[in-house]
């Protein structure tokens, strides 16, 4: 099985570098921007049996119910980056939620908001896609564990300027214009850099493609043997 997993980071703009033809698509939180404004992006995904990871930010969804993106597209789960039980789905999305079972414990971290928690959406949805899929080749763009912000750049490709700080937000950890501490963006791209780790040696004989934008990665990310790493500029 072939998975493109589709994040929200500038890289985001690559995702025609793939060439791999999908068996699944996932799509990370609230994309319904992307989906609109990024070139070929809508098309690509007409003819694409999609998986899309969502948190439970309150009217997230409404972008996507605005794009009728639930009628217009093939989205055959919706995925919540929560173990099941912890959260109540409230969101007015027209299908059944699928939350996170105890397979995922071992490979995620002792959270500060949750007893356990990936380190974002975006691993949770890579952590569902190895539990669940075990793809033969993950596909990833997109993913720029939030390097842009060193260069005062925004987090994402397409901004978000209605909901959460797009100038740093790091999932539930969010900083604000002068208060940006370098030391806390470090420690959460380490987390999310080596829970990537985690999945590729679950599964060393999938091969992961990374497109990045992130100029910092740990030695494991880059000397693992089934991680190809394309940086992009």
């Amino acid at each position: 099985m072939i998975i493109n997993m589709l994040l929200r980071g500038r890289s985001l703009e690559y995702y025609r570098d793939i060439e791999d033809e999908p068996d699944i698509v996932y799509l990370v939180n609230d994309m319904h921007r992307e989906v609109d404004s990024v070139e070929g992006l809508k098309d690509y995904l007409l003819d694409k049996n999609i998986n899309l990871t969502m948190s439970l930010v309150k009217g997230s969804e409404s972008g996507f119910l605005k794009i009728n993106f639930f009628n217009d597209f093939n989205v055959t789960r919706l995925i919540r980056p929560y173990l099941d039980g912890l959260r109540q789905d409230e969101q007015d999305i027209p299908m059944k939620s699928t939350f996170l079972d105890n397979i995922h414990i071992p490979f995620m971290q002792i959270g500060h908001k949750y007893p356990y928690e990936y380190p974002g959406t975006g691993i949770a949805a890579i952590a569902d896609a190895v539990l669940t899929h075990r793809p033969s080749v993950l596909n990833i763009v997109g993913l720029d564990f939030y390097d842009n912000l060193r260069d005062g750049e925004s987090n994402y490709l397409v901004p978000n300027f209605k909901s959460r700080d797009y100038y740093a937000d790091y999932s539930d950890l969010e900083q604000k214009g002068d208060t940006f501490q370098e030391e806390l963006l470090s420690d959460w791209q380490y987390k999310m850099q080596n829970s990537l780790c985690d999945f590729s040696d679950f599964l060393p004989k999938m091969k992961i493609n990374l497109w990045t934008k992130c100029n910092l990665l740990i030695d494991r990310l880059k000397n693992l043997k089934n991680i190809t790493i394309k940086e992009v500029k």
